[in-house]
Parts: structure tokens; C-alpha cells; sequence
């Protein structure tokens, strides 16, 4: 009879260890398996530009690299040339400001300075807002991004 007692008693310990063992490990399998998210404006934007006093010109390609060091390369398609500027950002609250001057493209472009200001849409990883240069004829209109990476 006593066999049976501590038999029975080490079986209930060995069962109890192994639920307790069994719930213990869903829990931290759980918390493991959900990832941080974490929104960064850093990266490739890649979207189109229009010119306000040229709608016939529809949209035109323009990406957008904004790296964490405050710098910044857009690149796009104007006049079926490329274009590269490089320049610099800021960014306060959800409000980009880029400027930029043109490096390569066009001759008439080039050393051109502009400046984007766009509002970034955290949820769907959009930019939207506006260009403008700073050179006659002064040229402003819209712009439409969305981040690749």
C-alpha cells in the first residue's frame, strides 16, 4: 500500500512538473515571436513628381535616399534625362524638408538648389508634399512617395 501512495505522489509531482514546464514555455514562445516595430524615415523612397505649369508633362520619376547621417541623393527623370542631387534633411515631428541642388542632368539644371517639403504617413509609409526650385523660371509642384526599404 505504501507503493502505491508514493507512486501515486510521484506521479502527480512528475505530471504537475510537466504542465508547469509546458505553460512556462508557450508563454516566453509567444513573447519571442512578436517583433518590435519600429518606423524609420531612413532608407529608398520611390514615387513621381509633377511640374505645376507643365501638366503636359504628367508625372515624372523620382526617388528619394535619405540616409541617418542628416544627407540625402534624389534622383529622377526630367526632359528624358536623369537627374542626381545630393543635399541634406531634417526631420520635425512627422515633416520632411530636403534640399538639394542638381549635380548631374541637363545642362540648364545643373547647380539648380531645391527644396522639398513633404509630410510622412507612418501607417502607410508614404511622403507627400511639395518641391519648389529656386531659379527662373521657378518651378514648384507636387510630390508622391512611397519607401521601398
Amino acid at each position: 500500500m505504501r507503493k502505491i501512495l508514493m507512486s501515486a505522489i510521484v506521479l502527480i509531482v512528475f505530471s504537475l512538473s510537466i504542465i508547469l514546464f509546458q505553460i512556462s514555455c508557450k508563454k516566453g514562445a509567444l513573447a519571442d515571436t512578436t517583433p518590435a516595430t519600429t518606423s524609420t524615415i531612413h532608407g529608398l523612397w520611390v514615387g513621381t513628381y509633377d511640374v505645376k505649369d507643365q501638366p503636359g508633362l504628367g508625372l515624372q520619376y523620382f526617388s528619394l535616399i535619405i540616409k541617418p547621417d542628416g544627407t540625402m541623393i534624389t534622383d529622377s527623370q526630367g526632359a528624358n534625362q536623369q537627374h542626381l542631387a545630393p543635399g541634406t534633411w531634417t526631420l520635425k515631428s512627422d515633416t520632411l524638408k530636403c534640399s538639394f541642388t542638381c549635380v548631374y542632368g541637363v545642362s540648364y539644371n545643373i547647380g539648380i538648389n531645391e527644396v522639398t517639403v513633404a509630410v510622412w504617413d507612418k501607417k502607410n509609409n508614404k511622403l507627400t508634399g511639395m518641391w519648389k526650385n529656386s531659379a527662373a523660371p521657378i518651378d514648384s509642384g507636387k510630390i508622391v512617395l512611397s519607401k521601398v526599404n
